[in-house]
């Protein structure tokens, strides 16, 4: 059967091979020139401090100011925002510097380190308050062996804070106002102790080998780094394994949420602790948590004025290897720049 159909035709007229060749060299119109404007940011929030129970929002700003005295940010209040003092939440505005937009290392470095610091930096404190003060409920949670260990030091009684009482450890902690300096007042080690003699060190230094390294926060941006819990006892199944990730993260997440609410005159208790940490582990709807029980059943309470005090002497094999670990690559740290970068 026929059928009514229309042919198109396209004509296409090859490009002659001497244009080819010259095309790319060929005369291009001139970009107009692009403005490089300045700008700033104002942030408005409703900020309620984690430390302290501000009455006013001068004090809220203070707080902020205090941390942010480094990167030429405003604080003041913000009168669009309501505020709620009973709650201690106050309406305040962060404002920027003039930036040049071209400069974009610049400014988004300076944007991030602002929200770290309302944020990260808080729960970072948190977490190290946390860490000191249960510090003697986890050592009876660990063989004797991990008590002591030049691999674990204890960040209660290092060279910083061992002097100082559990109420001053914490406003040290508060008054830090870097990554970098949390960590070194978490990771303080003395030139003079075991680790400072192995590695020739003439003046006090931070040292990742503690319980919690908060040194490692400082990672290509501060606060773009990780936190390392170093203490647990040998794992030898993968129940071991389990329960120690369940403790250690419900710890953190908690620590993070509600660890500047700790009351640093008041003695840290294992029950307490361990309720604490199956109630998160329930909230998060994390499997076996028998395994988490089972730790504190047979938990072994720390008794003793040396508890918690590091090692006076090594072994020369320790000696040797303290060493070898300045040189060794952080893997997962490694890993975890990586998964940052395309996040």
């Amino acid at each position: 059967m026929p059928h009514n159909y229309k042919v198109a035709h396209v004509r296409f007229d090859p490009v002659p091979e001497v244009h080819k060749i010259h095309k790319d060299q060929a005369p291009r119109p001139q970009q107009p020139k692009v403005p490089d404007f300045r700008f700033c940011i104002e942030l408005g929030l409703v900020v309620r401090s984690r430390t302290y129970k501000h009455a006013s929002s001068a004090g809220v700003e203070e707080e902020i100011s205090a941390r942010l005295s480094q990167t030429e940010w405003t604080v003041a209040k913000d009168l669009a925002i309501p505020s709620h003092p009973r709650d201690h939440k106050f309406g305040v505005k962060l404002v920027s510097p003039f930036w040049r937009f071209s400069r974009h290392d610049t400014w988004m470095l300076h944007l991030r380190g602002v929200l770290q610091t309302l944020h990260h930096s808080f729960e970072a404190k948190a977490l190290a308050k946390s860490a000191v003060y249960f510090e003697r409920c986890f050592d009876a949670l660990v063989p004797p062996y991990r008590r002591r260990s030049v691999w674990a030091k204890s960040n209660r009684h290092n060279a910083h804070m061992g002097r100082l009482s559990t109420t001053e450890c914490f406003e040290s902690i508060v008054a830090q106002k870097s990554f970098a300096q949390l960590g070194a007042c978490m990771n303080w080690c003395a030139a003079d102790s075991a680790t400072g003699a192995a590695l020739g060190r003439t003046a006090d230094f931070a040292h990742s080998g503690f319980r919690w390294n908060l040194a490692s926060l400082v990672s290509e941006g501060d606060g773009f780094g990780s936190v390392e819990f170093r203490q647990p006892g040998a794992s030898t199944t993968a129940s071991d394994a389990i329960a120690w990730v369940m403790m250690v993260v419900c710890f953190a997440r908690l620590s993070c949420t509600y660890g500047d609410s700790l009351k640093p005159r008041d003695p840290a208790r294992l029950a307490s602790l361990g309720e604490w940490l199956l109630y998160e582990a329930d909230c998060s709807g994390a499997p076996h948590k028998t395994l988490l029980r089972n730790m504190f059943d047979v938990a072994q309470p720390v008794k003793g004025r040396e508890a918690g005090l590091d090692a006076g002497a090594i072994t020369f094999d320790e000696d040797q290897r303290l060493r070898f670990k300045e040189k060794e690559r952080n893997i997962a740290l490694e890993k975890y720049r990586k998964l940052v970068k395309h996040l």
